[in-house]
């Protein structure tokens, strides 16, 4: 316990009794270095403030931070202690003692006013020193998210640095050195057969509209190989004009027919008419015998030959009009035929397309994906565009209203307990073969 008498003062007053017991040359020493000490302490506790007065002036204690007290001339009162949760210190002789949202010099004040108050330490001389700041934490697009340690005076900058640098590959589940060459060959994959369908779609539209000709000009426009489009509409050309070429022969095949049945048709009608002009002329003959044959004009034998003739005649026109129906269902059939055969080709053909498209649409997701993880791939230790836009850089800070939302830049200071979120966009890195240029190429 403190008397409020100074070591030095006592050895003063008894100037024959201090030299008791020591050789000259020692209390010289000692006398010498008396001045320094005190002039070295003077200066110490003359700058300490203005050292640590301007950095920590404005600081406020929060839980997590790690303070040291101490009261001089008492080497057993030196704690090192941390801000509980409740924003309470342990201290001996004062027990919990609040420190969230006190300076220093505001706990250093609290603390010798405890001990004064409960007459454990009189005129105590405290030091409170800020030993460890609370980290602060870092989250996004960073190497190593999480918590940081704290140092006075950092940047956003520094907390990018120490937690690794920028980084967009955080969620990646594999070494994108290894994937990028499979990814980029998926990529060109998906292209071609993106082209490919598309290709076919055009084709197939044309076909539709009944052309044998196709404008795959659109196809050039695809990030592939020109020689790789140019054979590709090669080949979908020549199909189109071997498939419009099939069915016009099938078609014409058929319609060939039904112009010969109709032909058929026609020359049996002509021929029914024929035949029931004769017969109606022979039944006229035979009114006319049979009269000359009741007046005895005519022999009754030439009667019963007209009457032969007549019924031949008629039994020859049943099998003409048997023959003319017949004709005629073929005729129907054919002509239904051929109907059908045009609304099949047709329908086959909007069947074909659709699943093209469908098909065409799977690709066209593939290669966005395919181009998103190529993307993400290629920025492997994203470097930022020296001219470009920074990152998206937000603060979560606490304050006496609540937490605040801060848009901020890179040079920007931090504090402790500071939430950073540091997000990158697509738009933003620098990536390899060709992914940058052609992110929307799919679209």
């Amino acid at each position: 316990m403190s008397t409020g008498r100074r070591p030095d003062a006592a050895a003063s007053e008894g100037g024959p009794r201090a030299g008791r017991g020591r050789s000259p040359g020692k209390a010289g020493a000692t006398r010498s270095r008396g001045p320094r000490i005190a002039v070295a302490v003077g200066l110490w506790a003359a700058l300490l403030p203005l050292a640590s007065g301007r950095a920590l002036a404005e600081y406020r204690l929060g839980t997590g931070d790690i303070v040291e007290v101490a009261i001089f001339g008492m080497a057993d009162y030196r704690r090192r202690v941390t801000v509980n949760i409740d924003g309470t210190v342990s201290l001996p002789f004062l027990g919990e003692a609040k420190a969230a949202g006190l300076s220093l010099a505001d706990l250093r004040k609290a603390v010798t006013t405890g001990l004064e108050a409960s007459g454990t330490v009189r005129n105590p001389d405290v030091t409170v020193e800020l030993v460890e700041h609370r980290p602060f934490y870092i989250s996004g697009d960073v190497a190593r998210p999480g918590a940081q340690p704290y140092r006075p005076g950092m940047t956003v900058r520094h907390a990018v640095a120490v937690a690794g640098g920028y980084d967009a590959l955080r969620f990646r589940a594999e070494n994108p050195l290894l994937a990028a060459p499979e990814m980029q060959s998926q990529y060109d994959s998906h292209w071609v057969e993106f082209v490919r369908r598309k290709a076919r779609v055009l084709s197939l539209q044309a076909e539709i509209d009944e052309g044998d000709t196709v404008d795959l000009a659109v196809l050039r426009q695809a990030p592939v190989d020109p020689r790789v489009i140019d054979q590709i509409a090669s080949l979908e050309t020549r199909d189109l004009v071997t498939r419009a070429a099939n069915f016009r022969k099938e078609r014409q095949a058929i319609q060939a027919l039904v112009a010969q049945t109709k032909t058929s048709v026609a020359g049996l009608e002509r021929s029914l008419r024929e035949s029931q002009a004769t017969v109606e002329q022979q039944v006229q003959s035979i009114e006319r015998t049979a009269g000359n044959a009741a007046r005895g004009l005519s022999p009754t034998y030439r009667l019963e030959e007209e009457r032969r003739a007549v019924a031949l005649l008629k039994g020859q026109q049943t099998d003409a009009t048997s023959r003319l129906a017949q004709a005629r269902r073929e005729l129907a059939e054919l002509e239904r035929r051929l109907d059908r055969t045009v609304d099949e080709h047709r329908s086959a053909l909007l069947q074909n397309l659709q699943a093209t498209v469908v098909e065409m649409e799977r690709e066209r997701a593939q290669v966005r994906s395919a181009g998103e993880r190529l993307l993400y791939t290629g920025a492997l230790k994203a470097q930022l565009r020296g001219t470009g836009r920074a990152p998206d850089i937000v603060i979560h800070r606490k304050g006496a209203d609540g937490t605040v939302r801060l848009a901020v830049e890179e040079g920007t200071e931090i504090q402790p307990d500071d939430v950073i979120e540091v997000v990158i966009r697509p738009d933003q890195l620098v990536v390899g073969a060709r992914a940058g240029a052609l992110a929307d190429a799919a679209r």
